[in-house]
């Protein structure tokens, strides 16, 4: 029973283990929903979204109802001209005629409803327009936003995978040379071999041991960059899988070669969806000379009187409209229009900016992904030469007739271009998704 519970308890440890490691794909993924920048991105789209209906609702017929009540603690006052009361006897006005008067009654209930619509607002539809481009345009940066983080993400998690393959050599450099260095201790303690031979071999074993603590240490710092990233917690544990060889896929000859498509750039779509925005702000600063015209209607019914019962209900009604037509504002408008146009010319200047950035990076990406395969097939060449003279090395110390000098020395240059090679391959990865990024995928 206790072996039972205990392998539960080791299967639930190893299935929280494997959900907290995570290829590169699960990675973006995991970023694409938890990093800050996206969620920021993603308010902005809703705030458009509300920008939407703020405006539609501004060419939608308002209705408002509206109560008011008023008591009446004490009547005002009205003070009448004293000629207003004539004494009937002399047909002058009655200096003794009391002028201090209250008019009205103490309670006052009145109940409106007021209809409200734009008949005619030519600004009204540019701007619905406009805020609709808005929409678009915080999409297209959601877009681009996305598009950032997946590549910041796969900045931060190469070079875990660089980290791997060099403790994954590391480990296998230091497990050879205690093979090697129990075998020359054997031959040690017969007299084959000086005790510098072990001496020396110890030395490397230490020394690799000790690259690869420090390489490990720096492995934790790294991951932290990728939880960074991703919006991963700190405190929670967090791994990797995969390897740069698996990513070593080359682009296709499209890739290389291929006319450059702008608009597979998020950030070009921005840069068109705000050209866009800035033509119909320069058309929405023109409507500004134009009149616009709004309907009214109102409905009224009032309750006056001292009390309840002796009190009097009466109900008014009026309608009309509101003419409103610009005609002279100080050449407020034309120099709205003219800083409008400025900006729609100052947006085309950086998209004409922008295609000669993309054409750079695509050209400086294909240059370095070519450069990093040439050095990755030098460096695959240079890895099979220094095994075989490592090996060739082995062969004759074990058969007595090479020295551990030169033993040494083999093993140092298989070390180098082993990293070397590592090197290269993420080099090459890195290069190729330089080239996606370049091309705006």
């Amino acid at each position: 029973m206790r072996i039972r519970i205990l392998f539960l308890i080791l299967l639930a440890a190893s299935g929280l283990t494997a959900q907290n490691a995570m290829t590169l794909q699960q990675a973006i993924a995991y970023a694409q929903s938890n990093n800050q920048e996206i969620k920021l991105a993603n308010l902005n789209v809703m705030d458009a979204d509300g920008q939407i209906l703020e405006r539609r609702a501004f060419g939608i017929p308002q209705l408002r109802a509206d109560i008011g009540y008023t008591r009446y603690l004490e009547l005002p006052v009205s003070v009448l001209p004293a000629d207003f009361f004539i004494d009937p006897n002399t047909g002058q006005p009655d200096p003794n005629a009391e002028r201090a008067i209250r008019f009205g009654v103490k309670n006052n209930l009145t109940g409106t409803l007021a209809l409200n619509t734009m008949i005619f607002d030519p600004s009204y539809f540019v701007g619905l327009k406009a805020v609709r481009g808005y929409r678009d345009y915080t999409a297209q940066e959601l877009g681009s936003v996305q598009r950032k983080v997946k590549f910041q993400v796969i900045e931060a998690f190469l070079p875990i995978l660089l980290v791997d393959e060099n403790l994954a050599n590391l480990d296998k450099n230091i497990a050879n040379l205690q093979t090697l260095r129990n075998e020359t201790k054997a031959l040690f303690d017969e007299g084959f071999v000086e005790l510098l031979d072990v001496d020396r071999l110890d030395l490397s074993i230490a020394t690799l041991q000790t690259d690869r603590d420090n390489i490990a240490n720096q492995r934790q710092t790294i991951l932290n960059g990728l939880k960074m990233v991703i919006g991963y917690p700190m405190t929670k544990s967090l791994d990797v899988t995969g390897n740069l060889r698996e990513m070593l896929t080359a682009p296709n000859a499209t890739d290389l070669t291929g006319k450059v498509d702008y608009e597979s750039w998020p950030d070009y779509r921005v840069a068109l969806q705000g050209k866009n925005l800035a033509g119909l702000n320069v058309k929405l600063a023109k409507y500004g000379y134009l009149p616009s015209l709004y309907g009214f209607a109102n409905l009224q019914r009032s309750f006056q009187g001292d009390n309840a019962k002796d009190g009097i209900w009466a109900n008014a009604s009026w309608a009309g409209f509101s003419l409103k037509a610009p005609l002279f504002d100080g050449l407020l408008t034309k120099g709205k229009i003219q800083r409008a146009e400025v900006t729609e010319q100052n947006t085309s200047v950086q998209i004409t900016m922008l295609e000669q950035q993309i054409n750079m990076s695509v050209q400086n990406a294909r240059d370095q992904y070519s450069s990093a395969i040439e050095k990755l097939q030098n460096q695959e060449k240079n890895l099979a030469m220094a095994e075989r003279i490592y090996e060739t090395t082995r062969t004759k110390y074990k058969e007595g007739v090479g020295s551990s000098l030169e033993i040494n020395q083999s093993e140092q240059a298989l070390f180098v271009a082993q990293r070397q090679h590592v090197q290269a391959q993420y080099d090459v990865v890195r290069a190729i998704q330089s080239l996606e990024n370049a091309l705006g995928k």
